[in-house]
């Protein structure tokens, strides 16, 4: 009889200590700065862009995803997902349907009464935005704690591949880089992204940096004008035999002439995801093959 009151006693004292934590409410901040609440741990989320979809899997939330958005390709799983969304709409009544709580949105295509009506299902929504390398382990974290899953270790070896391919080509002088996405019209990246980034990481820059916009054209006289040491391509092509046969019609050009070409796989490059850290270290191994 002791034992069992002994027992009861411990029992007591766990479901004391324990319950109180499972039922705390979880908060954190999105980047519309909006306070996410949610009452327990995600359980059903419905990710709305293919990097988001990719980032819960890492963040070890993929068991919990019942929707996703068009070309979420990554893991291989995702691809057997209901598809509720792409870059431009929304499907509000087959999101319903798949009675979320969670909806994870991305801050460059939803819209704010987009956010209103998925909140009146009862739903809560977090809305990301990636700019940054930075921002994919911040990502995983804060995606990790609303699934109530520690996804520090997953972000801390992210962050340290890319600390040690940014010390590797610290010394290296950078050199001027035209970083294609898109050969017809001629498009690249500008201003703050991660693809900047990338190529400052493995000790290059991009020549158009300055121009306004994310996705700028650029036209052939631009590109002769400055003539960069180094073309990176990633997107433009399916594969380096193309991107390769497309840059030999400017023979002009010094980069061209000198086969300084570096094809990279669009996917872990693009998307702001862990691949990230693979995407950026085979751009610094093309860099450093470059004569």
């Amino acid at each position: 009889m002791a034992c069992l009151r002994i027992s009861a006693f411990v029992c007591g004292l766990i479901a004391f200590w324990v319950t109180p934590s499972a039922a705390a409410t979880i908060t954190v901040k999105d980047d519309l700065g909006r306070a996410v609440e949610m009452k327990a741990p995600a359980q059903r989320i419905v990710a709305l862009a293919p990097f988001l979809t990719e980032l819960a899997y890492s963040a070890g939330l993929g068991e919990r995803l019942v929707g996703v958005s068009a070309f979420s390709d990554f893991p291989e799983q995702a691809r057997r997902l209901p598809q509720v969304a792409n870059a431009a709409t929304l499907s509000m009544e087959p999101i319903a349907a798949l009675r979320p709580d969670l909806v994870l949105a991305w801050r460059d295509t939803i819209r704010a009464e987009d956010v209103v009506r998925l909140e009146g299902f009862g739903t809560a929504v977090f809305v990301a935005q990636a700019r940054s390398l930075e921002d994919v382990p911040r990502l995983i974290e804060l995606l990790g704690r609303l699934g109530a899953v520690d996804a520090r270790p997953v972000a801390q070896r992210y962050v340290a591949q890319i600390a040690a391919l940014r010390a590797a080509h610290a010394a290296r002088p950078p050199v001027d880089a035209f970083l294609e996405i898109w050969h017809r019209p001629l498009t690249t990246i500008a201003g703050p992204h991660w693809m900047n980034e990338a190529l400052e990481v493995c000790g290059a820059r991009n020549a158009f940096r300055d121009l306004p916009g994310v996705a700028p054209v650029v036209s052939w006289e631009e590109l002769y004008a400055r003539d960069p040491h180094v073309i990176v391509g990633a997107g433009a092509a399916a594969n380096a035999a193309e991107f390769n046969a497309n840059w030999s019609e400017r023979p002009v050009l010094a980069a061209v002439r000198a086969k300084r070409l570096v094809f990279l796989d669009a996917d872990t490059i693009q998307r702001p995801t862990l691949r990230l850290a693979d995407g950026v270290a085979q751009l610094c191994a093309g860099l450093d093959r470059m004569p």
